[in-house]
């Protein structure tokens, strides 16, 4: 839900975004693939947003990548507290790899600062879990499917 939030944020300021999905093929806690996530996004995006949002797939450098597509900035969205040491050096990196590309930290709402996604993934995998409201719908359908095949899917 937060990751639509930042989307939401942003287009208050760009006119059109390319949100990354970006993946490490070197590390193997993801649950889905990177077509899977990119699909699921896709499937989350409200209509209107639908025609100035592209999601794509990208294991790499993404201020590189960014710069490569012709973007102005680079949108991150951070919890206040968790994330903020993280996110400012990040940004003071991708300055250093693409200098011409501002970095736009937006803070997350109260209502999503405690979710992570490694709360979501520790709690379908170890406990069959799924939260209801964490996740847009499509991805609960899709974790629902996947670690608690036995519940109704709505």
């Amino acid at each position: 839900m937060a990751h639509l939030e930042i989307i939401e944020s942003a287009l208050r300021i760009f006119d059109e975004l390319v949100v990354v999905v970006s993946f490490n093929p070197n590390k193997a806690t993801a649950l889905f693939t990177p077509e899977e996530r990119v699909q699921m996004l896709q499937d989350s995006l409200p209509p209107e947003q639908r025609d100035v949002v592209r999601v794509t797939a990208y294991s790499g450098l993404t201020a590189p990548f960014a710069e490569s597509l012709g973007a102005c900035a680079l949108v991150r969205g951070m919890r206040p507290y968790a994330d903020a040491d993280a996110e400012i050096a990040l940004s003071f990196m991708n300055e250093r790899l693409a200098p011409n590309l501002l970095t736009v930290l937006f803070v997350t709402s109260a209502k999503n600062v405690w979710l992570s996604s490694t709360f979501v993934r520790e709690a379908a995998t170890v406990g069959n879990l799924i939260v209801s409201g964490a996740v847009p719908p499509p991805v609960e359908v899709a974790l629902r499917k996947r670690f608690a095949p036995d519940e109704p899917v709505n």
